[in-house]
């Protein structure tokens, strides 16, 4: 070989000498990541170049491999939402669901052929002893409409649907009739989609959702999950005639909603309520929170005009903090009863329905902040109501107090003469008629009471027997006496229906009434 050629081919040996084998590894490396400082080590060049090495098997691998497991930002695996604790229990109680009063719109759910019953009817479509029946297990009564929760989890819901309120669509082309029919004949006259009982689309809400309790307002329904959510569809309607039901997440005011929507804001719920046109919710540790119309306080705060809006949205009532034990609403006014047994109230006070008896029937109408109601602080009051005018409360001894309006028999109070003229506890009007119960009185005559509810103007009282009492302003049939006669002292309400029946509840909207039986 010619010694030009040798010499040529000894360099190329010696520079392939000096150049280490790593080179062309750690060049493939830096395709696929960025550079690495580089880190002394102390066994010296040989264990970089292994790592190294290692480190391009480690890239070569799989993609797929690399991509399972979702990195945070600190550098820990991120995990999957954690499904909340059920923190709520539902009834499981089968009802029977016995109905009475006016029900022109559909309000007694038994059907497009009854418009009334002055008497006590069982609701077919929910006999629990009928297996193709809904079977109740609790149930609110609204303005006009009711919602019911069944064992199987649904949501039943009946009555007039205007503004949304059975959260499913209700449409109609029927109800036509010829002018000149017998306008005697009423058979079939109303919508069998509202007067008929029926489930809200288990769609509207996840999979999985377990409901508890629900709650009925004037044209608004909310649904309680057992995890502490809650659902809700319909409307407020304000002193002005105008809708609002929330706000989106863009501020824009949802009028009607039409379909259940969580409401946002609200968690670890155990106890929702409704007024007419406001919502309470208690959370598990123990703070309130309101929303809807607010003209009358019944929030438990003053709004003001630029920030109306607001009050759409779940905000806090500043009483009763981490200490609040149950909550309850009259129309336009709102309880709350606190774990030291105080009984708190706010709202429209006009009958003195919020407790507050200075400003009764005076110009001073508004309870604007949550008050102590002195006479029920300490009476182990452990279940409130409220009408549109009139209150009651039970205490854990089976005594139930009534105050408020009393002029068409609320309150079911047979008054004797030294109470009526005890200017302390009754006012009169300007006929000088006895008009208001100032504070709250007990109602003698209706044994161990165990519940209460009071409907716009009248109220129903279940004793410890599981009989019924009435009393109350009863021009629509809605005291189930079959007659549209006022009562003034409560009564006990006797039918074919309840008679041998074990009643535990009632419902009352504003004028029409529900009571419920056990199974025979």
């Amino acid at each position: 070989m010619p010694p030009k050629k040798r010499h040529q081919k000894r360099q190329a040996a010696a520079n392939r000498r000096k150049t280490p084998k790593t080179k062309s590894t750690t060049s493939t490396v830096s395709k696929r990541n960025p550079p690495k400082a580089e880190v002394a080590h102390p066994r010296g060049k040989a264990t970089g170049a292994k790592r190294a090495l290692e480190e391009d098997h480690a890239n070569r691998l799989p993609s797929k491999r690399a991509r399972t497991t979702l990195v945070r930002k600190r550098g820990r695996p991120a995990s999957r939402p954690a499904i909340p604790p059920t923190i709520n229990h539902p009834p499981t109680e089968v009802l029977a669901i016995i109905a009475f009063g006016n029900g022109e719109s559909g309000e007694l759910g038994l059907g497009p052929n009854v418009t009334e019953s002055t008497q006590p009817r069982i609701n077919p479509y929910l006999d629990p002893r009928d297996p193709s029946a809904f079977h109740v297990d609790q149930f609110s009564c609204g303005g006009m409409h009711t919602v019911a929760l069944t064992v199987t989890n649904q949501i039943i819901t009946w009555g007039v649907n205007d503004k949304s309120a059975l959260g499913r669509e209700t449409d109609w082309n029927g109800g036509l009739r010829d002018i000149e029919e017998d306008s005697s004949d009423s058979d079939g006259d109303l919508n069998p989609y509202e007067s008929t009982p029926a489930p809200v689309p288990e769609k509207y809400f996840p999979s999985g959702t377990r409901f508890v309790q629900v709650a009925a307002g004037d044209s608004c329904s909310f649904a309680l999950t057992d995890t502490g959510l809650v659902y809700g569809w319909g409307t407020f309607r304000d002193s002005k005639g105008e809708d609002r039901f929330s706000l989106d997440a863009n501020g824009v005011v949802v009028e009607i909603q039409r379909k259940p929507a969580c409401i946002s804001g609200l968690e670890k719920i155990t106890q929702i309520a409704c007024g007419a046109n406001h919502a309470l919710a208690l959370d598990a540790t123990g703070n309130i929170w309101a929303w809807g119309a607010s003209e009358q306080n019944q929030l438990g705060r003053r709004v003001l005009p630029r920030r109306y809006l607001e009050s759409f949205k779940p905000s806090r009532v500043g009483v009763c903090r981490n200490n609040a034990k149950f909550i309850a609403s009259g129309e336009y006014h709102s309880f709350a009863i606190d774990r030291k047994d105080n009984v708190w109230a706010w709202g429209l006070n006009s009958f003195g329905e919020a407790g507050d008896a200075k400003g009764a029937g005076g110009n001073s109408i508004l309870v604007p902040y949550p008050t102590k109601v002195r006479d029920l602080c300490g009476e182990n009051i452990i279940h409130l109501d409220g009408g549109a005018h009139h209150s009651v409360a039970l205490t854990a001894d089976g005594r139930c107090l009534a105050w408020g309006r009393m002029d068409c028999g609320q309150l079911g109070i047979d008054f004797t003469s030294e109470q009526l003229e005890d200017i302390s506890l009754i006012r009169y009007d300007g006929r000088n008629e006895a008009r208001i119960c100032l504070r709250p009185t007990e109602v003698p005559n209706v044994g161990h009471v165990v519940y209460a509810c009071c409907g716009t103007d009248h109220t129903i009282f279940i004793d410890k027997g599981g009989k019924a009492y009435v009393t109350g302003f009863g021009s629509q049939g809605q005291l189930g006496f079959g007659s549209y006669d006022d009562v003034q002292i409560a009564q006990p309400l006797q039918s074919g229906e309840t008679e041998g029946r074990t009643l535990t509840g009632a419902g009352a909207g504003g004028q029409f009434s529900l009571v419920a039986a056990l199974v025979k």
